[in-house]
């Protein structure tokens, strides 16, 4: 029963500590019933304070007030946030809410835009930091990716599908198993013929 009770501590611990990793922030990008796209990003505070130190390395962090924290966390994202390979696509009804896990909410002006490449690089000097983004049209499927090092967080066209390549080495694990398996018995078949 003790052992139970040490698991149950464990778990819950483990996952509160995952829950606000600073190394992990998400971005949601979602289309309304009236064709307008928002975008929901959020991070802790923790992350959003070492990148603007990465970003900004004259800044003191302990002098800096709530305002212009805020000012600076929204100007960090949105000059960092590019969609289409648009610089130019401007970012209304901005909205940042300070707390231990930071909530950036802004609109975009843009209501034709059809989200088909993103850049999300606030965040990417930051040691093993990876974003989960999540693309929510209204009228077609829901595109979930992880921007990473490994894709210089940046998230490909849609009709490049960024999961065929996970599907494709998911399926050609079981094949290769099963060919090694059926390879090993006709070799043994095959040496016992021949003794």
């Amino acid at each position: 029963m003790l052992k139970i009770r040490y698991l149950i501590i464990l778990l819950l611990f483990v996952e509160s500590v995952y829950a606000h990793n600073p190394q992990v922030s998400t971005i949601s990008i979602i289309q309304n019933e009236n064709n307008k796209w928002s975008v929901f990003i959020t991070a802790p505070l923790y992350t959003c304070q070492l990148a603007i130190k990465e970003k900004f390395p004259q800044m003191n962090m302990d002098s800096i007030n709530p305002f212009d924290l805020q000012k600076t966390i929204l100007d960090l994202v949105k000059n960092n946030l590019i969609i289409n390979g648009d610089t130019n696509i401007r970012f209304i009804n901005d909205k940042v809410q300070l707390a231990h896990e930071t909530t950036i909410f802004f609109d975009i002006s843009n209501d034709n835009l059809l989200p088909a490449q993103v850049s999300f690089k606030a965040f990417s000097k930051l040691y093993s930091h990876f974003t989960l983004l999540k693309i929510v049209p209204k009228k077609s499927k829901e595109i979930s990716f992880i921007l990473n090092s490994e894709n210089k967080f940046h998230f490909p066209k849609m009709s490049e599908s960024p999961t065929t390549s996970f599907n494709f080495y998911f399926l050609l694990i079981p094949l290769s198993i099963v060919i090694f398996l059926f390879l090993r018995r006709f070799l043994v078949k095959t040496k016992k013929s021949n003794v």
